[in-house]
């Protein structure tokens, strides 16, 4: 039974659930999923898990994950970006760039973060999306993530209220006509669950400016790229032709090797048994000897076997205790 992870390029106007279920069409492979949803308009990097490998998303959370994305600075949304329902309008035309990159600054780092409500965060089991569908009252709740860097590659004039109410209709009256808006372009690098369209809403508040997000697309997840990346088509097309192994990575594509120990087959048997094993520490890699840490196995074949957690050194020797078993 293959396992490992497809590097898809979401195209837009899809759901990422609507990936899985177009990708268990093409493959006949049931056990998949993903890792990071990507909103429906966004595009970019959604890696795949194929069996085994959906046990390994939640070591995703330490990635660096890359966005581009461009602001619309003019306007606030209920789902904050411009597919959604105007809240509230601000001038953006008097917003000078020196002013953008100064209050930029305070988003840098680690940071409490208010998700969307049109999100799949959830409170007690129930998603915040299901309680704004629902015209429920979001819960507020703030969540730590990093943000290791934000770049600015653009800022100008964006278009006016006529143009945007000509193009995006949705919007309706509730933008005037004479509204001056600016279009701002980021590349953003972060980590553990960042929201781009929470950044967006929140550099829009503190420029009383007002802002959502314009378009995304999801560059990096570790050591998935865009370039990387098969759309769709591609998959299909590799597929019929019987050559659909050539898109999958193996699960050891996540393990950098200052993170993973290689073992005989007689430890890796112990270990997928659910026994506690011991080694040298000597050969642990050193950023994972310390107690309580996790670590990926690999076998003879290189291909990540186990994760396990590291014990309370004993002399010269690391107890290693099996914490996830995937083959």
């Amino acid at each position: 039974m293959v396992s490992g992870f497809i590097n898809v390029n979401k195209p837009p106007g899809i759901t990422s659930f609507q990936v899985i279920s177009r990708l268990r069409r093409i493959t006949g492979i049931r056990k998949l999923g993903h890792s990071g949803v990507l909103d429906k308009p966004a595009t970019g990097v959604l890696p795949v898990g194929i069996n085994r490998a959906n046990k390994l998303f939640n070591f995703f959370e330490t990635f660096t994950k890359s966005y581009l994305t461009t602001f619309l600075l003019g306007f606030a949304t209920n789902t904050d970006d411009v597919t959604g329902r105007v809240l509230a309008t601000g001038d953006a035309g008097r917003v000078s760039d020196k002013e953008v990159k100064l209050a930029l600054r305070q988003f840098v780092g680690e940071i409490s973060q208010r998700p969307p409500a049109f999100s799949t965060t959830k409170v007690e089991g129930k998603e915040f999306y299901r309680y704004a569908l629902a015209g429920e009252e979001v819960p507020y709740r703030l969540k730590r993530v990093t943000v290791d860097d934000i770049e600015v590659l653009g800022y100008k004039e964006g278009p006016r209220g006529k143009e945007l109410l000509d193009e995006l209709p949705h919007l309706t009256s509730s933008i005037p006509e004479d509204l001056r808006t600016k279009l701002l372009t980021l590349r953003i690098k972060c980590r553990g669950g960042f929201y781009v369209r929470s950044l967006a809403r929140d550099l829009g508040e503190l420029l009383r400016s007002e802002g959502c997000v314009f378009t995304l697309v999801r560059e990096q997840v570790g050591p998935f790229r865009v370039e990387e990346a098969w759309t769709l088509e591609a998959l299909e097309g590799l597929a019929e032709a019987g050559r659909l192994d050539e898109a999958i990575e193996p699960m050891s594509v996540i393990a950098e090797a200052d993170e993973t120990l290689k073992l005989d087959q007689a430890s890796i048997e112990k270990l997928s048994q659910g026994m506690h094993i011991v080694v040298k520490a000597r050969y642990v890699p050193e950023r994972s000897r310390r107690h309580g840490a996790s670590m990926f196995v690999a076998g003879p074949d290189g291909e990540i076997a186990v994760v396990v957690e590291v014990g309370m050194p004993v002399g010269p020797n690391l107890p290693l205790k099996p914490k996830r078993v995937l083959r």
